[in-house]
């Protein structure tokens, strides 16, 4: 059995609740491939293969890694997904800065009204070009080097684990219009149009999925689904419920009726939230966990029925000692391991993360299985 084999059964078998001979180590390094690596961003994001070329160094750098979560690392897809503008190195700031979310209300309410008469799609390509700078193209060329990319991975012995983001109507919007007025002006003040928007963000979504996920020949394993803002501990019960979770449940249950992974990717504290992922069928998804929810929590209420990931956080990773990471791991690993448990970074690995705490990640899956 090959090394991508040997990976690909340990992650497969922590998703299905099996035993594992180590406790799989999933990167979650992005941009922090650059430093790691002594890449400039701006050349960085110059092309696909520098990029890819970094990311498998990265990933190599870091250890006895078993599976990536991008392929590429780049900030062109934000303002798809988000619709918000981003400031890139080499262009809007200096050549060797991290790339930045420039969010503001360029989603204006009149443009509700546009998108209920002329549909999402139309509204949509047009706001991508006028306003945004036209992403979409420049995600082009990036996007039809992902099978070279994830190629290169395997040919390195490293699983794509991940690779996609799922959106709800909520996360897009939010983005959009910027918090306080998507909270304030949209939720509390035209709660129905608000819905009937997102019903047709929703429709559009599930179909591009969907087409997606039909094919065997760009069927992924497993995919983010994103709760960043429609959390629970951002929204009251009656909001989550209403403006939140519904279109949520519906993207984990796409990728479970295709066997997709859904990577239910939880930033913020979903405490609140945890037993709604009861709902869903034992052994099918993923929750990964960023460090501000409990994740001995989760591993109480849902560790039953899917694997839990994460959670090293940004701050030790970025601050702490070696030694720090090193023991934080091993208690996760002792806590919510060593069955339906996979290692990883609280959301990406810090662009400040030091390599040498990274790297106890890998130390600390590798002196447990022994220890087992």
């Amino acid at each position: 059995m090959s090394i991508l084999e040997q990976r690909w059964e340990r992650i497969k078998a922590a998703v299905a609740l099996e035993p594992v001979d180590k406790t799989p180590l999933i990167s979650g390094a992005a941009a922090v491939a650059a430093p790691f690596t002594n890449t400039k961003m701006s050349e960085f994001l110059s092309s696909p293969e520098i990029n890819v070329t970094c990311n498998i160094k990265c990933t190599e750098m870091m250890g006895d890694v078993d599976g990536i979560q991008a392929p590429t690392s780049i900030p062109f897809g934000l303002p798809v997904i988000w619709l918000s503008r981003i400031k890139v190195p080499g262009e809007d700031i200096p050549d060797d800065e991290l790339w930045q979310v420039a969010e503001a209300e360029i989603v204006q309410q009149e443009d509700y009204d546009k998108i209920l008469e002329q549909g999402f799609p139309t509204w949509y390509q047009e706001f991508m070009k006028n306003e945004l700078g036209d992403p979409i193209s420049r995600l082009a060329p990036f996007g039809a080097y992902g099978p070279t990319a994830v190629k290169r991975f395997e040919e390195a012995g490293f699983p794509t684990f991940k690779d996609g983001s799922l959106l709800t109507p909520f996360e897009m919007l939010c983005g959009g219009r910027s918090l306080e007025a998507f909270l304030m002006d949209d939720i509390m003040e035209i709660p129905d149009k608000l819905l009937a928007v997102f019903k047709l963000i929703h429709e559009y979504n599930l179909d591009r999925y969907e087409k997606r996920f039909a094919n065997p020949e760009t069927r992924p394993y497993g995919v983010w689904v994103g709760g960043w803002r429609g959390t629970p501990s951002m929204l009251s019960p009656d909001m989550f419920e209403e403006f939140a979770w519904p279109y949520f449940a519906d993207l984990v249950d796409l990728c479970i009726q295709y066997d997709v992974v859904p990577i239910t990717h939880l930033d913020s504290c979903w405490d609140k939230g945890l037993s709604y992922f009861r709902q869903f069928p034992a052994k099918k998804l993923v929750m990964a966990l960023d460090g501000k929810t409990d994740i001995r929590l989760a591993k109480e209420i849902v560790g039953d029925k899917m694997c839990i990931m994460g959670d090293v956080p940004a701050e030790i990773l970025a601050f702490g000692t070696p030694q720090d990471t090193y023991d934080y791991c091993v208690k996760l690993i002792r806590d919510i391991g060593p069955t339906g448990f996979m290692l990883c970074s609280g959301c990406d690995i810090p662009f400040n993360a030091k390599l040498e705490n990274v790297q106890m990640m890998s130390k600390a899956c590798i002196d447990e299985a022994k220890r087992q």
